[in-house]
């Protein structure tokens, strides 16, 4: 059956919202007030503070702010999620619609410092006057940040600039969306369909909201981004330098976050995958900061059927409550866990010192693949967009085991014995390649035996004109946490087909040697809950 592609845009929207609320606990219910808030230009900022029962002048509480999704608004009600654990708590809270989103004003410019990280300055100075948010000083309320997806993107536009931030713990979120969307050379689906949900729903004059009659809109270089990388079929000048701005991994070098971090990523999440998080995670405890890292499953892609059930949001919410407890409350009786946590397949939440880059199996192996370029219809969907989406709502989340044949070959990696064999850590490929024209390679790992790709992620590589003479290059392939069942073989997958990618138009072939290696680790100890 083929999707539409209003139902497409309609489940990206509701994806990138953040993970599925969880129960909620009894509590008094808070004192909620709706304002708005100027920021440095003027724009306003529609916002709304929740304050916790007790909550006073003479009884001061620290605040937590949570903004939303990309294409989302504020949380306006308690509701049933990590909000209503937050006042239940005691902290209050400040959600807000995002520039150029809800009923806030301004253009959307992707979470960049300079506006929408400059938004949430003004806001902290707004809290700093409020007499019932709790102060490490003058003009310094002592603030959290908690969020995913876009509301994780922020986090790290705001504290890389404004120091006034005590602690944070983004969910879901990039490090470098260059890398996000166009991963080394081919372009995700998820770009085109982020855009499109996106235009969907920009402030567009509503009438009688708090701010007025806004008329929002994307801001010009994210306008020029997906017109020329529409063009390009993939990252072009203009792109590149519009997201770098956006990026954490580009603007954190020099300016890098020194609070409290714990970050948060699913490892089956094709939009932001583990790589993120953990780049994000280790410039944070470069300097020396406390960080902590957790690799659930779900994300902007729900955790399949055949994986078992872990709770995951409750053991987040948990974390989360903690990780502010200790950094915002100052408890130092807090127990924050190990420095990293994951769960596979298997549904136990376990713990690590770090994660692991080196060691486990290692494989070599060679084959050829034809890449066919265009497909029929591409003179008139030149991105490919209508032809991928039609294939089926899987070719927005995942990576396929794709038959054997002209464009697939398989590498095997390694065999799990009796028992069953941790696959948990980032893999590293070597690729060696020859050939006639480009082609654009689409590197995962696969279950043998289940027909499952890992976690359901892939790599893409990108290569032009191909010859006789050998390219070079390494990739790391998406982090995993998978459970590798006894008896089952693990292969490495490497073909120039991918449905979550938009149609490449590089026809060629190519021969390709590539040796791999997979870390595997013994199980770490279970997390109590």
């Amino acid at each position: 059956m083929r999707a539409s592609r209003r139902t497409v845009l309609a489940l990206v929207t509701a994806l990138v919202a953040g993970a599925a609320a969880a129960p909620a606990l009894a509590a008094p219910e808070p004192t909620i007030r709706t304002q708005v808030v100027r920021s440095f230009d003027g724009t306003p900022i529609k916002s709304t503070l929740f304050l916790p029962s007790g909550a006073s002048r003479t009884s001061p509480v620290p605040v937590v702010l949570r903004t939303h999704g990309w294409g989302g608004a504020g949380e306006t009600a308690v509701g049933t999620g990590t909000l209503s654990k937050l006042v239940a708590a005691g902290y209050a809270v400040l959600t807000w619609d995002a520039r150029g989103f809800g009923e806030s004003g301004g253009e959307v410019h992707v979470d960049k410092p300079e506006y929408e990280g400059r938004d949430v300055t003004a806001l902290l100075d707004w809290l700093a006057q409020r007499p019932e948010i709790k102060k490490n000083g003058p003009g310094d309320p002592v603030a959290g940040f908690s969020g995913g997806s876009y509301a994780g993107g922020i986090q790290f536009s705001t504290a890389a600039f404004d120091e006034r931030l005590d602690a944070l713990a983004p969910e879901i979120a990039w490090n470098d969306l260059r890398y996000s969307l166009f991963s080394h050379g081919p372009t995700k689906l998820w770009s085109q369909l982020l855009f499109a949900a996106g235009v969907t729903s920009v402030t567009g004059g509503v009438p009688g909201g708090a701010a007025g009659v806004q008329t929002g809109g994307y801001a010009s270089g994210l306008l020029t981004s997906q017109v020329t990388g529409l063009v390009q079929n993939g990252l072009s000048p203009q792109a590149d330098e519009f997201f770098a701005g956006s990026s954490f991994g580009v603007f954190g070098q020099d300016n890098p976050v020194t609070v409290p971090t714990l970050v948060m990523q699913g490892s089956v999440d094709t939009l932001f995958n583990l790589n993120e998080g953990l780049a994000n995670y280790r410039q944070v405890a470069a300097t020396g900061a406390p960080a902590k890292f957790i690799a659930f499953c779900g994300g902007h892609v729900s955790c399949p059927a055949s994986y078992a059930k872990a709770d995951d949001r409750a053991h987040l919410d948990r974390a989360i409550l903690t990780w502010f407890d200790r950094y915002l409350r100052g408890n130092t009786k807090a127990r924050t866990g190990a420095p990293v946590e994951y769960r596979t397949n298997q549904g136990v939440f376990r713990a690590l010192k770090q994660w692991p880059t080196t060691g486990g199996a290692t494989a070599t192996g060679k084959g050829s693949v034809t890449s066919l370029g265009a497909v029929p219809g591409a003179a008139t969907d030149p991105a490919g967009l209508l032809g991928s989406a039609g294939r089926g709502l899987n070719a927005l989340t995942t990576a396929r085991v794709v038959p054997a044949g002209p464009t697939t070959f398989s590498v095997p990696v390694t065999t799990a014995g009796k028992r069953p064999l941790e696959v948990v850590g980032t893999p590293s490929a070597s690729l060696s390649v020859t050939g006639t024209g480009g082609a654009d390679l689409f590197l995962s790992l696969v279950d043998k035996q289940s027909g499952e790709v890992l976690n359901l992620q892939d790599v893409g590589v990108r290569l032009t004109g191909l010859s006789a003479v050998p390219q070079e290059l390494s990739v790391d392939l998406p982090a995993v946490a998978y459970t590798l069942p006894a008896g089952h073989t693990l292969e490495l997958q490497v073909t120039t087909d991918s449905t979550a990618h938009l149609t490449q138009r590089l026809p060629g072939t190519a021969d390709v040697a590539v040796s791999l290696r997979v870390p595997t680790v013994t199980p770490g100890r279970a997390v109590v809950k």
